[in-house]
């Protein structure tokens, strides 16, 4: 599995999950986007490791790529903690005001499923993360 169809999926049932206004499946997503975040430990490292039963996969990222980050903190873990930040405002604490938010992060995951280009991503690229 790759972050490109793990975005899908995760796009795909959040869509699915706001269509059956399912809340419980959202508040799921939002707690495994947080898990994610916080340990690294991502589904599609976890898929690979018991597919191929390996130690370790390759890396994303080269660890030579960006030796001159800011922070040291990969773009894809914070990019987890951001959509789940922008899913829980809009279903969690303003849901009649920012309904939209959800939609438009479940969106943006299949886009950057089908695509490849996270734009989310790029932009913490840009501000020096790993």
């Amino acid at each position: 599995m790759s972050e490109r169809a793990n975005r899908f999926l995760f796009g795909f049932t959040l869509i699915a999950f706001l269509l059956l206004e399912w809340d419980y499946g959202i508040y799921a997503i939002i707690i495994i986007l947080i898990f994610e975040g916080v340990t690294n430990l991502r589904i599609p490292i976890i898929v690979n490791r018991l597919r191929y039963a390996m130690d370790g996969i390759e890396r994303l990222i080269d660890e030579n790529e960006n030796t001159r980050c800011l922070f040291c903190f990969e773009a894809e873990r914070m990019m987890r903690f951001m959509a789940a930040f922008v899913i829980s405002l809009g279903t969690v604490f303003f849901k009649e005001s920012l309904w939209f938010l959800p939609w438009f992060v479940s969106l943006n995951l299949i886009l950057a499923g089908t695509t490849g280009f996270c734009p989310l991503v790029m932009f913490f690229r840009k501000l020096n993360f790993k």
